[in-house]
């Protein structure tokens, strides 16, 4: 059986099952993410054009209050008195975006001005050129004004034009008053500053621009106000709109765009969709890394599962095999068994012959006083019985029985194995030592069993010495549990205290590849807990005790 391709399948069809889920669902929150993108895109543009819009709009407010407020105050002073000139000049200074004042009379001659106001410039502006009126105010359209102009002779000097706008408020009829209109020039950079506030990210801007595009307002890339214009058509009358256009730049942009009541301006707030596309460029990015991650993820989880699926599959698998090779095995054992039983009968008769004949032997030699013929006649009279005791021992436990309700006498099964054995311990120099309790009852088992649990335990302790040692084996009843006790101990190097544990688990074994399955202890523990019964081991090695050693406890229930 090929595990690894198991292993394959099982990680394919783990990964298949989790991550199909997992990329649809991540596939529609990456198009839901795109176009919520989208939207805020769209939806914020349109929120910094209305906002700016009502901006602009209370910047407005706010000059045509301050001019309605000092129309009044006018009408109680006299416009030459000093007064005036000062309250003019501290409205200047408190509020920046007024470049000074000026009134003019009936005839809309130049009455006076604040003192950075010159006649000659003043002269020069379009008093009468009034384009809109909001509020009981007027307004001009925005205008170049000449800033920090200077007498040089008889020359003008201009150092810098800004863009400005004028606004004029009528001053109330008095037999006093001999203005008509009050003006004031206001620095429409202010109205830059302000816009330049909502500028977002790397290229989203907001500037002004009148109804046939040109720049009321400086933009975040280099558009002059007054000079600098955008291909853009409002005669459609929309006040409000959105749409993807190239801008002055030659940007493809997303631009919103909102007019300013009354006036025939626009307030515009764009951003280059490259920059808007790269949001959702890296959200998809991002998406991806984490479903490479979720990947990884799973493809480790699933590794993990396939291997433990894989082995425990490979456990049962050799557990199976391993069992096939016990029956194999067991069958081989009972046909030895049955060739054993044979040659017993077949070596028992020639011994029985030869024991016979010598004893004929003897008794006619019994009239000869030769000793020493005597003598060996006896030893191979007793090798014989000797021998004929060892087959019949060996015949008797080669017999096999099917009944589980049989009582076995626990001295004799323990009697005859120590027979057979005592040859091959005496070979390898491991002295056997016996204690039997006379008199014990019988144990509930058939003698095939109980011989099957005794021989693998002495097995495994005469292997255990290799070097020689002593085999000791005990029997005791225990008349308070009603269980017989039969101990196997050997003078081995013991077992490790971490691998006492393991030495009843199927497969496990100490002794080199090939010479041992693992089954043997595994075997006996399952048949002595079938009969009702249980095993137990004590070990110490030369580390743990100063004499090293293992003892096997067999514990059964009796007849």
């Amino acid at each position: 059986m090929n595990f690894e391709r198991l292993r394959i399948r099982l990680i394919l069809a783990f990964m298949l099952v989790s991550l199909v889920p997992l990329a649809s669902l991540g596939y529609k929150l990456i198009s839901q993410g795109e176009t919520l993108i989208e939207e805020r895109a769209s939806s914020y543009l349109n929120g910094l054009s209305k906002q700016n819009t009502e901006a602009v709009k209370a910047f407005m407010l706010e000059r045509v209050n301050d001019l309605t407020h000092l129309s009044a105050m006018i009408c109680i002073l006299n416009p030459e008195t000093a007064k005036l000139a000062t309250l003019l000049e501290q409205m200047k200074d408190r509020v920046p975006s007024y470049l000074g004042f000026f009134a003019l009379n009936r005839s809309e001659k130049l009455v006076f001005s604040t003192r950075n106001l010159s006649m000659e410039l003043l002269l020069d502006q379009p008093f009468d050129a009034v384009k809109h009126t909001w509020m009981g105010a007027s307004f001009t359209d925005i205008f170049t004004f000449p800033l920090g102009l200077e007498k040089a002779g008889q020359q003008k000097v201009e150092q810098e034009t800004i863009p400005a706008l004028m606004i004029c408020t009528s001053i109330l009829q008095t037999s006093q008053i001999n203005c008509s209109r009050l003006c004031a020039v206001i620095d429409f950079r202010f109205v830059d500053d302000l816009l330049r506030k909502s500028n977002i990210e790397d290229t989203g801007e907001v500037y002004l621009v009148d109804d046939t595009g040109r720049f009321l307002s400086a933009s975040r890339f280099g558009a002059r106000p007054l000079a600098d214009s955008i291909a853009i058509d409002f005669s459609d009358g929309q006040a409000h709109g959105l749409h993807e256009i190239v801008d002055y730049r030659g940007e493809q942009v997303l631009q919103a765009y909102q007019k300013v009541d009354t006036f025939p301006w626009y307030v515009m707030a764009d951003q280059d969709v490259a920059e808007i596309v790269n949001r959702i460029r890296n959200l998809g990015r991002e998406a991806m890394v984490y479903g490479m991650l979720t990947a990884l993820v799973v493809f480790g989880l699933a590794l993990f599962i396939s291997t433990i699926i894989v082995n425990i599959v490979k456990a049962k698998y050799q557990y199976e095999k391993e069992l096939e090779f016990q029956v194999i095995q067991k069958e081989k054992l009972a046909s030895l068994g049955l060739l054993t039983s044979g040659l017993a009968h077949e070596l028992n008769t020639p011994l029985a012959n030869a024991l016979l004949y010598t004893q004929i032997a003897k008794e006619e030699l019994a009239e000869s006083k030769n000793e020493k013929i005597h003598h060996h006649l006896s030893t191979v009279i007793d090798e014989v019985r000797r021998g004929s005791k060892i087959i019949r021992n060996l015949l008797d436990f080669s017999r096999h029985s099917q009944r589980d309700d049989q009582a076995t006498d626990t001295n004799k099964v323990v009697t005859k194995l120590m027979d057979i054995t005592r040859p091959h311990c005496t070979a390898k120099n491991i002295s056997v030592i016996t204690a039997l309790e006379p008199e014990i009852p019988f144990v509930k088992a058939d003698a095939s069993t109980f011989q099957a649990i005794l021989t693998n335990l002495v097995a495994n302790a005469i292997e255990a010495m290799a070097k020689g040692g002593v085999l000791t084996v005990k029997t005791r009843y225990l008349q308070a549990v009603q269980k017989i006790k039969i101990e196997v101990a050997d003078s081995g190097p013991g077992i490790a205290r971490q691998e006492v544990s393991k030495i009843f688990d199927p497969f496990f074994t100490t002794k080199k590849p090939g010479d041992g399955t693992g089954l043997g202890l595994f075997i006996s523990y399952e048949m002595a807990r079938k009969l009702g019964g249980d095993i137990k081991v004590i070990s110490a090695t030369k580390e743990d005790a100063a004499r090293s050693g293992t003892i096997f406890t067999i514990e059964l229930p009796v007849a």
